[in-house]
């Protein structure tokens, strides 16, 4: 990846910021973004050299055509922009879900997907490529992730026929399990162990997943010019559970 330019929008926490270090390390350029300035400072300052920063809220398709537009040419975009669920609290069953909070959620993750379809492709180079990020929930029952799976499947099928409308621009999307990353810090963390002592039991290869899993298999994407409109499960074979 030497010299490539990398965009990770999301890129300052958890797998995101993962997935910079990983590019970082392998030689490229990146650009960060996130809603939060206070966020792109300390991810910055972890970074360090190589890496740019941009405050963005992806949900909105005029900030992200204006963010394009300011970074100008890069190689591959990464979105693993997101708004926590366990935030949000809409791990729940239906009849107990805030539409309000189910939006928002949508409105990051599928929303945010959508805009930066529209607008990082005039700025790819070629060889370029947009990763998106799903989870297992899109093809795999789980309790009360209903607004969850649907997100999820959106952005999986929104993938696909991206993949085909703007080829030879490679479009493809990870769709990680349950992974150790900040996302679940809201939680009390005797009930975030239990949790993930409880999926680590139930997964063939008996653990959950880190930042790093996540980050080696978005290099791996990125870098493979054969692999579009394709979903990588990266979930511990959750998906064969």
């Amino acid at each position: 990846m030497k010299g490539l330019r990398v965009v990770v929008i999301g890129g300052t926490a958890g797998m995101g910021l993962a997935i910079a270090e990983a590019a970082l390390q392998k030689g490229a350029n990146v650009v960060v973004a996130s809603r939060s300035q206070d966020r792109l400072e300390a991810a910055l300052h972890k970074l360090g050299r190589g890496a740019e920063g941009r405050t963005l809220d992806v949900g909105e398709d005029a900030a992200v055509a204006g963010f394009f537009d300011d970074i100008g040419q890069c190689d591959h975009v990464v979105v693993t922009a997101n708004a926590a669920s366990a935030v949000l609290g809409i791990a729940k069953p239906l009849k107990d879900l805030d539409p309000a909070a189910a939006a928002a959620f949508f409105r990051t993750k599928f929303w945010g997907s959508f805009h930066v379809g529209r607008h990082a492709p005039a700025h790819l180079n070629a060889g370029g490529s947009l990763v998106y990020f799903s989870g297992a929930a899109a093809r795999r029952s789980l309790p009360g992730h209903t607004a969850i799976a649907a997100t999820n499947g959106a952005v999986e099928a929104f993938a696909k026929q991206l993949a085909k409308e703007i080829a030879p621009i490679r479009v493809n999307v990870i769709s990680p399990g349950l992974v150790d990353t900040p996302a679940y810090d809201a939680m009390p963390q005797a009930n975030r162990q239990a949790m993930y002592d409880n999926a680590a039991k139930a997964l063939p290869v008996g653990r959950i997943g880190t930042v790093e899993d996540v980050a080696d298999a978005t290099l791996f994407v990125l870098g493979n010019g054969y692999l579009s409109g394709a979903v990588l499960d990266v979930d511990g074979g959750r998906q064969v559970q």
